[in-house]
């Protein structure tokens, strides 16, 4: 039996937080011996129910503190190999690698890569996963050793996110009208442009055949006050539901018809993916991994950059044409259990390991 450690600073919900928990649970039952290690969070805690144990890593703290205590996990629990899920967890992963030149370090880059000497030193793991091919491409631009590169896409929960989730009861609390029209938008708040916050605003502010749209905003941030602001500033208390961080986000994406992220920079897009999953057609810019997501004109629309006009084009088109909206909705749900499951990525995560572990 392998011994697999997955690290990342923290284990609170999160993107990278997520993606390393599922690859912990999927490894676990391929009959794996499966620990993380990271500062702990409430991912960590469901981990722990599971029989994964999470051994305490100050990463954020100091890489250097970490790479001590890993020292020592590497050798007390006989480590097959390290799966790092962050920048600094790399890092600490590659220090602690001085004192075990034979263990191999995977790292799985969520976001872009800089080619300052701090980032550039992941060039000496032996993998490098991207999480789409515009992160692969991005990182080659930026001199990374290409030949340690692949693209590997975040594959989904389907036991989680699947079309027989009802939401009805979720319209029903927020005061969302049966025939309404309904968008959910996933994202962090950090600021109003960032994940398009102020693009919706603005698409439900300035065309009045919007009026029996809602917009379901799932996510906290530092500018969930000023979105609330912009909300009252613009008359849309009615039509806005800011219904904040949510463990399970799946009962909100079940009450909405359609996905919608207008975000100004993506690496992937795995709110996408995972409101996909669910029946609902995708609506995004394109920019970064999100065209990887969105089969424009099959699964959902991809739309020229910033462009907020087509970007409610498009929803006006699939709230009134209900043939292409069930079309697009099937299509949705099926393409990503083709190409983005969860087993998909599982098998070449194995693969990967298998050429490593000795």
């Amino acid at each position: 039996m392998k011994t697999i450690l997955l690290i990342v600073p923290r284990l609170n919900i999160g993107g990278a937080e997520t993606y390393t928990a599922l690859v912990a649970e999927n490894l676990l039952q391929r009959g794996y011996k499966v620990f993380t290690a990271s500062g702990g969070g409430a991912l960590a805690n469901k981990l722990s129910q599971k029989g994964i144990r999470n051994f305490w890593l100050p990463i954020r703290s100091s890489t250097s503190l970490s790479a001590f205590i890993l020292k020592r996990i590497i050798k007390k629990y006989k480590i097959d190999l390290i799966h790092a899920n962050s920048a600094a967890a790399g890092i600490t992963a590659l220090k602690a690698k001085k004192y075990f030149k034979d263990i191999p370090i995977i790292y799985t880059a969520h976001g872009v890569l800089n080619n300052n000497h701090k980032e550039f030193i992941l060039n000496n793991c032996d993998k490098i996963i991207c999480v789409s091919k515009y992160l692969q491409e991005d990182c080659i631009k930026k001199g990374f050793d290409k030949n340690k590169l692949t693209t590997i896409y975040i594959g989904i929960d389907q036991n989680k996110f699947n079309s027989t989730v009802d939401g009805s009861y979720i319209k029903e609390a927020l005061h969302i009208p049966k025939n309404a029209f309904v968008l959910s938008l996933v994202a962090r708040i950090k600021n109003l442009t960032n994940k398009g916050h102020l693009d919706m605003l603005n698409i439900l502010k300035n065309h009045k055949d919007t009026q029996n749209w809602h917009l379901i905003v799932i996510g906290k941030g530092k500018s969930l006050h000023k979105l609330k602001n912009m909300i009252k500033q613009y008359n849309l208390e009615k039509q806005v539901h800011c219904v904040g961080h949510q463990v399970n986000v799946t009962q909100y994406v079940a009450a909405s018809d359609v996905i919608v992220l207008p975000s100004y920079f993506e690496t992937f897009g795995l709110s996408l993916a995972e409101g996909m999953a669910m029946g609902k057609p995708g609506v995004t810019y394109n920019i970064g991994g999100c065209p990887e997501v969105v089969q424009n004109n099959k699964t959902g629309f991809v739309v020229d950059y910033k462009n907020e006009e087509a970007f409610y084009q498009k929803l006006l088109l699939l709230s009134k044409d209900k043939k292409l909206y069930t079309q697009m909705a099937t299509n949705a749900k099926w393409d990503i259990k083709n190409r983005l499951s969860c087993d998909a990525m599982m098998t070449q995560l194995e693969q990967l390991y298998t050429e490593y572990i000795k």
